[in-house]
C-alpha cells in the first residue's frame, strides 16, 4: 500500500488531538473523583441517574447528527461552503424542534414527581438535554468540516468550565448545586458557537431525509449500545440502592478513557476516511482500518488501561477510602471502554461500506445477553466484581460481531480478525486481575511491585505492538 500509516500527516494529528483530548479527559476525570467526594455515594449515585437520563435523552435526534457528519465531511469536497452551511442549519432546526420539545414535556413532568429529588433530578435533565445537545451540534459541524483546532479549544473551554462550575456550585449547594453548574458550563461552551457554525435554523424535507437514512440504523444500534453500556447499573441501582450506585458509578467511570481514546482517533480520521469513499474502494479503506488503525489502537491502550488502574488503586486508598470498594470492579471495568472503543472505532468501517443496517440486530443480541447475565448475577448475590466481568464478557463479545462484520466486508478472515484484535483486552485484563490482587497497591512501595510484576505480565502485547509498528515503517516510506 502506497499510503502512510494513518495517512498522511494523519499521525501527527492524531498526536496533537490526542493531546489536547488528554487535558479534557483530565479535566473531566478531576470533575468526577472529586464531585464523588463532595456529594458522596448516594447523592452520586443520582448524579449518574442524571447522566444516564441524558444519555438516553439523547436518542431522541434518531442519529440525525450521525448523518450531519458524513454529509458534511463529503461536502468538503464541494468549492461551495453553503452547501455545508445549509446541512448545518437543517441540523440545528431539527435539535431545536425536537429537544424543545422534549425539554418541555420534562418540565412538566418534574411537577408530577412524588419526591423531591425526582422532581430535581427532571427539572435538571430537562434544561441540560437541550443545552448539551445545541452544544454537541456544535462540535459535531465543526470536526466534520474540518475544523480540528477550533474543536479541540472548544472542547478544552466546556471542560473548564465544567470542572469550575459544578464543583463549586456542588461544594456550596450540594447536589443541586452540582446540577445547576452543569447546565451554566454547557452554557459557556455555547457561547463560543456563533460565527463558527450555522445557528439559524430551517428544515428542509430533502436533507432531513438523507441525514435521517445514514444515522437512523447508526441511532438505533447506538441505544441499543448505551443500553447495553448501562444495563448493570440499572440492575446495580434497582437490586442494591443509590449508595451501591454511587460506588459502581465511580467503577464505571474509569472505563471512559478507552472511548475517549477512540474518539481521539476517529475525530481525526473520519473526515478524511468519508471524503476518500467518493474516489477509492470501500473494501481497501476498511481493511486499511482495521490492520492500521484499530489493531495498533488496542495493543496500545489496553496495557496503559491496567496500568493506569493499579495507579488509581493508590490514589484512591490514599485520597478516596470510602470508594475503595469500588476498585476492584474498576479494575475490571476499564477494559469495557476499551472494547467499546474498539466498536466506535469499527462502526467507522461498517458505514463507509454501507452495512450500518446490520448495527442493531448486533447490539440488540449484546444487549439482551448482558442484561441476562447482569440480572442473573445479582439475583445469586455475585457481587459488583462478577457483575463488572459478564460486563467486560458482553462488551468483547459485541466488538468482536462488529469487527467481524467489518472484515467481512474487507474479504478478511471475521474470525480470525477478531481474534487478532481483541486478544491483548483479554491478556491486560487478566494481568491487571492478578496484579492488583496478589499485591493490592495500597502504598507505594506496594504500587511500584504491582506495575512491576504487571509489567512483565503484559510483555506480549508490547513486543506484539513493537512488531506491528516495525512493520509500518516501510509504509511509511512508500
Amino acid at each position: 500500500m502506497g499510503r502512510r500509516w494513518l495517512g498522511s500527516g494523519q499521525f501527527g494529528r492524531i498526536l496533537l488531538y490526542g493531546s489536547s483530548r488528554s487535558v479534557v479527559e483530565a479535566l473531566l476525570g478531576v470533575r468526577g473523583v472529586l464531585l464523588a467526594g463532595i456529594l458522596g455515594p448516594e447523592a452520586f449515585g443520582i448524579w449518574a441517574l442524571f447522566r444516564l437520563a441524558l444519555t438516553y435523552g439523547s436518542f431522541a435526534g434518531l442519529g440525525l447528527l450521525r448523518g450531519l457528519e458524513l454529509e458534511v465531511a463529503k461536502a468538503r469536497n464541494d468549492s461551495d461552503p453553503d452547501r455545508r452551511m445549509a446541512w448545518g442549519r437543517t441540523a440545528a432546526g431539527c435539535v431545536l424542534l425536537t429537544f424543545g420539545t422534549i425539554t418541555a414535556l420534562t418540565c412538566l413532568a418534574g411537577f408530577l414527581a412524588p419526591e423531591a429529588w425526582q422532581r430535581e433530578l427532571l427539572w435538571a435533565a430537562a434544561a441540560g438535554l437541550l443545552l448539551e445537545r445545541l452544544a454537541f451540534y456544535g462540535l459535531t459541524f465543526m470536526r466534520a468540516s474540518g475544523s480540528l483546532s477550533q474543536f479541540a479549544l472548544l472542547e478544552i473551554v466546556q471542560a473548564t468550565a465544567q470542572l469550575v462550575a459544578t464543583l463549586a456550585l456542588g461544594y456550596l449547594f450540594g447536589l443541586t448545586g452540582a446540577l445547576i453548574g452543569f447546565s451554566v458550563a454547557v452554557v459557556v461552551g455555547l457561547l463560543f458557537l456563533p460565527g463558527r457554525v450555522p445557528l439559524r435554523p430551517e428544515l428542509h424535507p430533502t436533507r432531513l431525509t438523507s441525514m435521517l437514512k445514514i444515522g437512523l440504523p447508526i441511532s438505533i444500534s447506538q441505544l441499543l449500545a448505551a443500553m447495553l453500556a448501562t444495563v448493570d447499573r440499572l440492575v446495580v441501582g434497582a437490586w442494591l440502592g443509590l449508595a451501591a450506585l454511587g460506588h459502581y458509578a465511580f467503577a464505571v467511570s474509569v472505563a471512559s478513557v478507552g472511548v475517549s481514546a477512540a474518539l481521539v482517533v476517529q475525530t481525526v480520521i473520519f473526515p478524511d476516511m468519508y471524503r476518500r469513499l467518493e474516489g477509492e474502494d470501500a473494501a481497501s479503506l476498511t481493511r486499511e482500518h482495521l490492520e492500521r488503525t484499530i489493531r495498533p489502537f488496542v495493543l496500545l491502550l489496553a496495557p496503559l488501561a491496567g496500568a493506569g488502574i493499579l495507579v488509581l488503586g493508590l490514589v484512591v486508598a490514599l485520597l478516596l477510602p470510602r470508594y475503595a470498594t469500588a476498585l476492584q470492579p474498576a479494575a475490571v471495568f476499564v477494559f469495557t471502554g476499551i472494547a467499546q472503543g474498539v466498536v466506535g472505532l469499527a462502526i467507522m468501517a461498517v458505514v463507509a461500506a454501507g452495512r450500518q443496517q446490520v448495527l442493531p440486530l448486533l447490539t440488540l443480541a449484546a444487549l439482551l445477553a448482558n442484561g441476562l447475565l447482569a440480572t442473573g448475577t445479582m439475583v445469586l448475590g455475585l457481587g459488583m466484581v462478577a457483575l463488572a466481568t459478564e460486563a467486560v464478557a458482553a462488551r468483547l463479545a459485541y466488538a468482536g460481531l462488529v469487527v467481524m462484520l467489518v472484515a467481512r466486508s474487507a474479504a478478511a478472515p471475521p474470525l480470525a480478525t477478531a481474534v487478532r484484535i481483541l486478544w491483548p483486552i483479554i491478556w491486560c485484563a487478566g494481568a491487571t486481575a492478578l496484579a492488583s490482587r496478589l499485591m493490592p497497591p495500597l502504598d507505594i512501595p506496594s504500587c511500584t511491585i504491582a506495575l512491576a510484576g504487571y509489567l512483565v505480565a503484559v510483555a506480549p502485547v508490547l513486543l506484539t505492538l513493537v512488531h506491528v509498528l516495525r512493520r509500518a515503517r516501510p509504509v511509511n516510506a512508500a
